[in-house]
């Protein structure tokens, strides 16, 4: 399985060093979350969404490692439901950066940031910034920000002619990916839309400000029940080629 050829986690550290000396000195740190999906998918979404990602880029680039996907986030506006947890953002700082201290000991150079979980970008651009500053001879790359999965989220709503808001949190697009990579954690039968409207600042005032609950009982923001595993593995494809074009433009500055 591509997990055990990749991922740090599964691998002894020998084959690691060997790794390493081979010439794979570029590691993927993917952060994500552990928080409510609604009623049809578990908690556990964002760090599979953020492995399948990872996996994916890893095998495109080559020479690449992935390192144990971070999780809990950032989800204070989750808490309401039950199960998720979140964390402080300097504890959660602190992780990433003791993450990237181990990881340089023992001969990364490289390191590809990004996080599979909305709430977490914001403080991921001031981490960023942080550990360009720390560790000058290393080089940092963010392949994904906010509005791009924004944009790439809105043109999967128009290659599958969905309504547009169908692709929030545990919509129609999360739904798809996890029934391509975990559908034993799937539920269709218990899916129902949420909050379809649009995300302006106002509604997103009142999310934050009153937790998700705020904007829907049911803790989705859009409609999941258009989802297809297909449109899920097509989303990953597209989504991690767009991440390796651009990193493999900071890559040939080096």
């Amino acid at each position: 399985m591509k997990k055990y050829d990749y991922m740090i986690e599964y691998m002894n550290w020998p084959t690691v060093r060997s790794k390493i000396d081979a010439g794979a000195n570029a590691v993927i740190i993917c952060t994500a979350s552990i928080e409510q999906h609604g009623y049809h998918l578990s908690e556990s979404t964002d760090p599979i969404l953020g492995e399948a990602m990872a996996l994916r880029v890893a095998e495109k680039l080559g020479n690449t490692l992935v390192a144990p996907i971070i999780r809990p986030g950032l989800s204070a506006h989750h808490m309401p439901m039950a199960g998720s947890i979140t964390l402080r953002p300097e504890i959660y700082r602190g992780v990433v950066e003791d993450y990237v201290t181990s990881l340089k000991r023992h001969g990364f150079k490289y390191f590809i940031l990004f996080s599979s979980h909305g709430g977490n970008f914001s403080e991921d651009e001031k981490i960023y910034a942080n550990l360009k500053t720390l560790h000058p001879d290393l080089t940092f790359i963010r392949p994904l920000s906010f509005e791009g999965l924004v944009g790439l989220m809105a043109d999967f709503e128009k290659t599958y002619q969905l309504p547009s808001g169908s692709c929030g949190h545990a919509g129609a697009f999360e739904t798809s990916v996890m029934l391509a990579e975990a559908p034993e954690q799937v539920e269709m039968s218990k899916a129902a839309a949420g909050y379809v409207g649009q995300l302006d600042a106002k509604a997103a005032e009142k999310m934050f400000a009153s937790g998700i609950v705020g904007l829907t009982e049911v803790g989705v923001l859009g409609n999941p029940l258009p989802a297809k595993a297909a449109y899920g593995t097509t989303f990953l494809e597209k989504v991690t080629d767009d991440m390796v074009e651009k990193i493999r433009e900071v890559l040939k500055t080096q």
